[in-house]
């Protein structure tokens, strides 16, 4: 009775032993068979003691917790539409790892019909749509407007630009959005405005010149000449700088150039400046003007060179006032 009874006791310890094998590793239903039959075996050597029926209800009892069955993930034939093809991959998990296993890149602006971590499944089936973003820059020009502004100092017929005119500019940015390579949509996304400067322009409106007022000549003084704060015209194509004198004459005598003398018709080197050349004339040191005149008669003194030009008077007397003086002549 006493080696029965060891012979149970220690059989039960490999069951338990076993038990505790089975549940701690992570097997199959042949290796769960295996060691059953070994213990079976061992059960069958000790059969004969009366213990059995005990061991055999513990295996067949708590055995079965031991078994683990592991199942592969399915694949599905997954189809990708992308860039004018169909890419066809077998793939299990979700969409993100299809695309991945078929090296299709989707970028940021990319649009894709289903999203990444959806699972795959039989009817699955993906489209991404490529996007490209063009943005253009347009420039337009704004013109400039011209305005004027009246100033009685000046005579009729001048004008000044005292402002310069600036072009302006709209600069506009459209963003243009393509799929597949298909424009589907413009909007502009910025304007720049840049705004033109107008240009100013003074206008004389006095009717007469006032270089008339402190000249001798009578001629009228043409209403765009103009001097500067020396001075001397604004505009001319050359100055001659020499000696100057004075003469008169009677009455309704003539000069060479086939004028009538009066006081604003000098004599001049016709070879130097010919008849008919509009000047303006005034001492160097600024003293006196003689002001606007025109080439119109000669003399010997101008022709061997002596003089520069000879200034017509109204009478002897202005012309021995005015003497012999340093003039300079602007060519008009």
């Amino acid at each position: 009775m006493s080696n029965k009874n060891n012979a149970g006791h220690c059989l039960r310890a490999v069951a338990k032993n076993c038990e505790k094998v089975l549940k701690n590793m992570n097997v199959r239903i042949a290796a769960a068979t295996i060691c059953t039959a070994a213990l079976t075996a061992v059960f069958a050597a000790v059969s004969a003691s009366g213990s059995e029926a005990p061991l055999d209800a513990h295996l067949t009892a708590d055995s079965s917790t031991a078994v683990k069955t592991v199942i592969s993930p399915k694949e599905y034939d997954v189809k990708i539409l992308v860039d004018g093809r169909t890419v066809g991959v077998k793939c299990s998990g979700t969409v993100n790892d299809a695309l991945e296993a078929a090296e299709v890149r989707v970028s940021d602006d990319d649009l894709i019909n289903i999203g990444f971590s959806e699972p795959l499944n039989e009817h699955t089936k993906i489209v991404v749509n490529r996007v490209e973003i063009v943005e253009e820059v347009n420039v337009k020009t704004i013109e400039y407007a011209t305005k004027y502004k009246e100033d009685d100092s000046y005579t009729v017929g001048y004008s000044e630009i005292i402002v310069d005119g600036e072009e302006g500019e709209v600069e506009t940015t459209t963003r243009h959005v393509y799929v597949d390579g298909e424009l589907v949509s413009s909007a502009v996304v910025d304007e720049d405005i840049t705004e033109p400067v107008d240009q100013v322009v003074v206008v004389g409106t006095r009717e007469y010149n006032p270089i008339d007022d402190f000249s001798i000549s009578h001629l009228n003084a043409p209403l765009d000449l103009v001097l500067d704060a020396n001075g001397a015209p604004t505009e001319y194509s050359k100055v001659l700088t020499g000696k100057s004198c004075a003469y008169s004459a009677r009455p309704g005598a003539g000069t060479a150039s086939g004028r009538k003398a009066m006081v604003g018709y000098v004599a001049v080197d016709p070879s130097i400046i010919p008849y008919g050349t509009e000047l303006y004339i005034t001492t160097t040191d600024g003293s006196a003007v003689y002001g606007y005149a025109i080439a119109a008669d000669t003399g010997t003194a101008l022709l061997d060179g002596l003089i520069l030009v000879d200034l017509f008077m109204e009478s002897y007397e202005a012309s021995c006032d005015w003497g012999a003086r340093e003039v300079n002549i602007y060519i008009l």
